[in-house]
């Protein structure tokens, strides 16, 4: 029975990969799927956004896994993955590992058609990512992307926010491609990483406008981790400045300096978070 199951889901994946059009029913449109390591994956959300420098980021959710592409445009063509390459592919399990074709050994490839009906993405893909310092990889194969609508930005924590955080590690911006923020058990956890790097921000559900000290443990805490090293901070602000309980928002201001042997110094960090 399970190796009957397996095939039919195998099956199902091809069918979409050699003709999108002909093979996915009216349930499954738009879509994004692919066969992950050998499993099948499919988004419950999905979106298009347009940003300001031409390019397009595609997002595909389901409740414990994210996947996102940022392509240089949404034009017809081929892009490929991989590191250097200014295109990247992104894979998230349940906010917490981060797969990215930028990572290691990262390759793949992205390919658009034109968006038919307008204002839809449709395209193929494949890809091969990595956690940093190579410690796993995952694949998808046979991916799909079909008649995916244009859109507001979506993420974990809502379908119709998305979080924002931005901030300058060393004097060099940290921009980063994935942002993550959970409710861990009363504490909000914000990790935010363009796979390489992160900076992970902790502090209290409860939390109110004001302004709070970040230490190496407790109720606030903050990290910057380089190649999969975390590196806590031993000194450092986090200013509050709006607070949404209802919506699950929290927007603030935050610097830390971590300590040795890096000595990080994280200054002119701002963030808006959806949890």
């Amino acid at each position: 029975m399970r190796l009957i199951k397996q095939l039919f889901i195998y099956s199902l994946a091809l069918f979409a990969f050699t003709a999108c059009e002909d093979n996915l029913e009216d349930d499954n449109i738009p879509a994004i799927q692919a066969v992950r390591n050998g499993d099948f994956f499919k988004s419950t959300q999905m979106t298009a956004v347009a940003n300001a420098d031409g390019s397009v980021t595609i997002t595909g959710l389901n409740r414990i896994e994210q996947l996102q592409f940022n392509l240089e445009s949404a034009n017809a063509g081929t892009y490929p993955l991989g590191s250097g390459s200014p295109n990247e592919a992104v894979y998230t399990f349940n906010n917490t590992d981060v797969y990215s074709t930028n990572e290691g050994a990262g390759t793949g490839q992205v390919v658009l058609s034109a968006g038919t009906p307008a204002g839809t993405l449709t395209g193929t893909f494949s890809f091969v990512s990595y956690l940093p310092m190579n410690a796993d990889s995952l694949y998808m194969r046979q991916g799909v992307i079909f008649q995916v609508p244009f859109g507001s930005p979506i993420g974990p924590g809502s379908s119709a926010t998305a979080s924002s955080l931005a901030a300058d590690v060393d004097g060099v911006a940290f921009t980063p491609t994935v942002i993550s923020p959970i409710n861990a058990g009363g504490s909000i956890v914000v990790n935010a990483s363009n796979g390489a790097n992160s900076i992970v921000l902790t502090f209290p559900e409860t939390i109110t406008v004001g302004s709070y000290t970040f230490a190496s443990s407790g109720m606030y805490t903050a990290n910057y981790i380089s190649g999969g090293t975390p590196t806590p901070a031993i000194s450092g602000t986090l200013d509050i400045t709006a607070v949404d309980a209802v919506a699950g928002s929290v927007t603030g201001t935050f610097s830390f300096m971590t300590g040795p042997p890096n000595d990080f110094n994280i200054t002119n960090g701002a963030f808006t978070v959806f949890y």
